[in-house]
């Protein structure tokens, strides 16, 4: 009867204990709460005193306010648009034209800049020596300069170095290279042969990717015969696509090529400023993802007897990226900032035509720069979004 009653009396006691510390709990979690409403409530307030001061010193200086301007026709050209605009076009239509622009850049730029700095990092934990010294002299050479510069270098000497329209570097008869930009020849004409082609073209390629993923998900060396035969059906499919396709082919007249298409040499400047620069911090970023996956990894696979690239292919890349996502989501937004370093150049991206020449003749600063504002936010945010998700998803899952 003794031993009961201490059993009973030592379980109110631990009853009444963790009751005690879900109380306190609950009571620190109600305070946390207060704590950030208040924190909010206070953070609205001041961005509502800070709208009311803005609208009112606005009106005090007889300076219009709204967004009534993207409306109004804009009266001005942009050299390089992605989509029809005029002089008539809307600035709500120029804000558009620069930020498909400013896309463009930032999209093209992170493709190349994430490949080219791969194949770095790659050569950087190489066995072959030279290749070693050469991608750590590129890192070092490039990662230590400012990026105007790099801007500055393309523009004002590489590209200008290039010669005159018509003196330009014939590429194969359908393209030219010169000082004013790259001239390029069009699709016209699109028959319907040519769209069956293309679309049997996509439907191949996508069959042999997933029969090569399937087969790697397998752990198969190799991917399997009939993948790689959809693979070559698909580029079969492109190159009679691309033959009976009519062509626009740039032709030399009085002052500059006509026809085609026209790759701006500002454009070029930018993108190859931001690729050659970022690609640095990613090969160093594949570098040290590499080199964080345990030494034991690579020796099992030798004694499995897998050849080097094979190792590198299967087992220590897919280790690697988990521990690159975080930094080269870092890299990815500040590549996507970067690109508004275009106006230096004088590509038309979004802080170009819509901060610059779009801001000047409206006046509406607090608006533009609100709205360029939340487009790099909404960009880099996105970015971290996505990564984010990939790095979940990468994530090991411990038993």
């Amino acid at each position: 009867m003794l031993t009961t009653a201490a059993s009973l009396k030592d379980e109110s006691r631990r009853t009444d204990g963790a009751g005690a510390v879900a109380r306190r709990q609950a009571r620190r979690r109600r305070a946390a709460l207060l704590q950030q409403l208040l924190l909010l409530g206070a953070l609205a307030a001041v961005g509502a005193v800070i709208v009311r001061n803005t609208v009112v010193n606005l009106q005090a200086r007889g300076l219009a306010s709204g967004f009534d301007f993207l409306w109004q026709e804009a009266g001005f050209n942009v050299g390089f648009t992605l989509i029809a605009a005029d002089a008539t076009s809307t600035y709500g239509r120029i804000f558009l034209v620069g930020l498909l622009n400013s896309l463009l850049v930032a999209a093209v730029a992170m493709v190349a800049a994430t490949m080219l700095g791969f194949l770095i990092g790659l050569a950087r934990v190489s066995q072959n020596i030279p290749a070693r010294l050469l991608s750590k002299g590129y890192v070092e050479l490039v990662r230590n300069l400012p990026l105007l510069l790099h801007l500055l270098l393309w523009q004002g000497v590489i590209l200008r170095s290039l010669p005159t329209v018509k003196q330009a570097h014939e590429l194969g008869g359908v393209a030219f290279l010169s000082n004013r930009g790259l001239y390029l020849a069009a699709p016209v004409g699109w028959s319907t042969a040519s769209l069956v082609f293309l679309g049997g073209a996509g439907a191949t390629l996508c069959i042999g990717l997933l029969l090569a993923r399937r087969a790697h998900r397998r752990q198969e060396l190799l991917p399997p015969a009939h993948a790689v035969g959809m693979i070559l059906l698909a580029a079969a499919f492109i190159v009679i696509t691309v033959a009976s396709v009519d062509w626009d082919v740039p032709v030399l007249g009085s002052f500059d090529y006509r026809g085609g298409v026209k790759i701006m040499p500002e454009l070029a400047a930018l993108v190859a400023a931001l690729t050659l620069y970022n690609a640095a911090f990613v090969a160093e970023i594949v570098r040290a993802g590499i080199q964080s996956v345990s030494p034991g990894q690579r020796q099992a696979a030798t004694a499995l007897g897998l050849s080097a690239r094979l190792t590198m292919r299967l087992i220590i890349v897919p280790q690697a990226v988990r521990v690159m996502v975080p930094p080269m989501a870092n890299q990815y937004a500040h590549l996507i900032k970067a690109s508004a370093l275009a106006t230096v150049v004088g590509f038309p991206d979004l802080v170009n035509v819509f901060m610059g020449t779009a801001l000047n003749q409206t006046g509406r600063a607090v608006e533009i720069v609100v709205m360029t504002a939340a487009v790099y936010l909404t960009l880099t945010a996105s970015v971290g979004l996505v990564t984010g998700w990939y790095d979940r998803r990468m994530k090991l899952v411990e038993r």
